[in-house]
């Protein structure tokens, strides 16, 4: 199979494979009234200072200066001063750095009860050689082995304790060797199921706790294992319930005692974000069932180049807005719903790096930094919460995981790439982020400031040094390097390169797979198509089926694929070449991994009469103008994946977009050759 390379054009191409090696819109509320269509893409230069580059699942870029409240059908009726409360943000100058314990230990559930199983973990900044767990109940001791580790930073470790006496039990994590010391919880366990837990009089949760150094180091480890993926295999979930719902993942499951994980529970946590909600849902699961404070700030979208402006109004999980639902897990499912969902969005996160009336800072980059639970936002409009930091090897490519929302409630993982991680140096609103520190103190609500977070520790210390780069290149370049202390392998970064590719084409099949569904479920009648850059971000069945960003996106990453082997030929010293290998020999040896992993590298999709197809990489490669209109719902699977017109693959196809509406694509499709998203007027 012969497959044209094409050259790397500019810059930010040729660096940007090494990085890559080492939009979201969903129930977001317009917020001026009567906008109710949001046109999206990246403002060209002049209209919010942002060049124009890869596509994003963008929401709208419209600037208002006030914030709407909504009320969608079947909502409940809110009083939005009684979600709000009196208070205005407030900046804590001080105090806001706590230490804490340098290993933190968790046991589950929450109120252990005897003679019934718990789950302990623990979590570290640095690795360490664990003996085991020490349990201590009465005049007994038992060392129970990790039954898995992961990391890090931070590093975790979890086991299990079964069927526990009643009274005073202490769990410690031993070390092995010189190290042999110990770290020790105790928590009482009752020796009978107590009643059911009491609401609060007021507000969704109580707080208990404060976000300190060990609070930040659970929260982080919780994340990285519940999302937890080793190389080469592949997860997602819709929605993202069902990854909270799954025992095995989440090291939090029924924490409360309260069946809220349960899906055969008569009340549950009911979880479906889009990207913007996707990571305040996180952090208030965490903070209910850890009875820590949670506050978001109420914010226009703004634009890229500004941001936002919030204003300094906030709601809490203090707020008596819900206080008329008994059920303790319908009341925090209400709260997710009826404030989070409606209020927050991916504008609230893409604030200017010196502003303070905002939920996120900027961080250092630094493994120590961009840990699970971190952020990524792209400032034109969408969110990716970071899982994992996997460092590169001689014989591995290092990458950075994280997960991303989207409209249809799916939770896809994407790793380290410039078509993913969309950096400006003109947008200084984007970025890696961490959530900003809230506190309770003296019963009011504060938020550390910048000048108090720059010295905290590298998980949430205030930065502002991804901002000085010059151009997409060298911060993709930097990342990378920070991934890779060791130059890569030119073949072994090739082919990760490639798998790279395959994984994104399977996050589209699962994609269209939804619209599939959806289409059929409404017996096909025609979804309409937005006029002119509305097609990349708007409202409804088309924002949450069609795929013109995603398509976009894809095409990037070809273009960055096939320009792989001029790369090396380019630049020889970005790489680690075989010790007695000619550049002859090397053209070979990449030749022979791309022609192996055109044909080796596949994955099926659905077509219209519920047989499987398979697709290699060659294929999708020779189908790129397909994909340049394969984006609609309107059009069978067959059609969106590029079959060729006469074929026997094409033959199952039952639907077909209108007419008019593939006259309107066709008129679209320079902005897909041109690999550029338009700007929203």
């Amino acid at each position: 199979m012969r497959i044209r390379f094409q050259p790397l054009v500019v810059r930010l191409a040729v660096l940007a494979v090494l990085a890559a090696l080492g939009a979201c819109r969903g129930r977001e509320l317009p917020i001026v009234p009567g906008d109710d269509v949001a046109m999206a893409g990246e403002v060209a230069d002049g209209a919010g200072g942002v060049p124009e580059g890869p596509a994003s699942d963008g929401a709208s870029d419209a600037t208002a200066a006030e914030p709407e409240w909504d009320e969608p059908e079947g909502a409940m009726t809110l009083d939005p001063a009684a979600l709000l409360g009196p208070a205005m943000h407030r900046s804590c100058a001080g105090g806001a750095r706590r230490d804490g314990p340098p290993i933190s230990i968790v046991v589950s559930p929450a109120r252990p009860l005897a003679r019934r199983p718990l789950r302990v973990f623990a979590a570290a900044d640095r690795e360490l050689d664990v003996e085991h767990f020490l349990v201590r109940a009465g005049g007994d001791a038992e060392a129970v082995p990790a039954e898995e580790t992961w990391g890090g930073p931070p590093w975790g470790w979890a086991a299990a304790v079964a069927a526990p006496p009643p009274g005073r039990l202490s769990v410690c994590l031993r070390l092995r060797g010189e190290e042999g010391a110990e770290t020790c919880v105790s928590v009482e366990v009752a020796p009978e199921e107590p009643g059911g837990a009491e609401p609060m009089a007021s507000g969704v949760w109580p707080i208990e706790r404060a976000w300190d150094r060990s609070a930040e180091r659970i929260y982080a480890a919780w994340i990285a294992r519940l999302f937890l993926t080793e190389p080469g295999m592949s997860a997602g979930w819709r929605p993202l319930h069902q990854a909270t719902r799954d025992r095995q993942r989440n090291l939090l499951w029924n924490h409360l005692d309260l069946g809220e994980d349960e899906a055969e529970s008569l009340s549950h946590v009911v979880m479906e974000p889009d990207c913007g909600d996707t990571p305040y849902f996180l952090r208030a699961y965490f903070a209910w069932k850890m009875r820590l404070p949670f506050a978001a700030h109420l914010c226009p979208r703004g634009d890229p180049g500004s941001g936002p402006g919030c204003d300094g109004r906030y709601f809490t999980n203090l707020a008596p807005a819900f206080d008329g639902v008994a059920d303790p897990v319908e009341r925090f499912d209400r709260f997710l719903a009826d404030a989070l969902a409606r209020w927050v969005h991916s504008g609230t996160a893409r604030t200017l790096p010196e502003d303070e009336f905002s939920d996120f800072v900027p961080l250092e980059l630094s493994r120590a930094a961009l840990r699970p639970g971190a952020i990524f936002v792209d400032p034109r409009g969408h969110l990716m919460v970071l899982t994992r930091w996997l460092p590169g090897t001689e014989d591995r490519i290092g990458t950075l995981y994280a997960i991303d929302g989207h409209p249809d409630q799916s939770i896809t993982y994407k790793r380290f790439a410039p078509s993913t991680f969309f950096y400006s140096p003109k947008a200084r609103t984007g970025g890696f982020k961490a959530f900003r520190r809230v506190l309770f103190e003296d019963g009011a609500f504060c938020f550390a400031s910048n000048a108090a977070l720059a010295e905290d520790p590298p998980a949430t210390r205030y930065a502002v040094e991804q901002f000085a780069f010059a151009d997409a290149a060298a911060f993709h370049a930097h990342v990378a390097g920070l991934l890779n202390p060791y130059p890569p392998d030119p073949v072994l970064a090739f082919r990760d390169r490639m798998e790279l590719l395959v994984e994104l084409l399977v996050d589209r099949e699962s994609a269209v797979r939804h619209a599939v569904e959806y289409m059929d479920s409404a017996g096909w009648v025609t979804v309409p198509i937005p006029d002119g850059a509305a097609i990349f971000a708007t409202s409804g069945p088309w924002e949450n089926y069609a795929s013109p960003a995603r398509d976009l996106r894809l095409l990037i990453a070809a273009d960055e694929l096939l320009g792989f082997p001029q790369l090396v030929r380019e630049n020889p010293g970005l790489f680690r070449l075989p010790e007695g290998r000619t550049a002859a020999e090397l053209d070979a040896d990449v030749a022979a991994a791309w022609e192996q992993g055109l044909r080796e590298l596949s994955f099926p999709y659905t077509r219209s009469d519920g047989s499987s197809w398979t697709l290699t990489l060659g294929d999708f490669l020779q189908r790129l103008a397909a994909f340049e209109t394969a984006y609609t719902p309107n059009d069978c699977p067959e059609v969106r994946w590029g079959a060729p017109e006469g074929s026997d693959e094409l033959s199952t196809c039952a639907h077909r977009a209108p007419a008019g509406q593939r006259r309107l694509m066709a008129g679209y499709r320079g902005w897909f050759s041109a690999r550029r998203q338009p700007s929203g007027p």
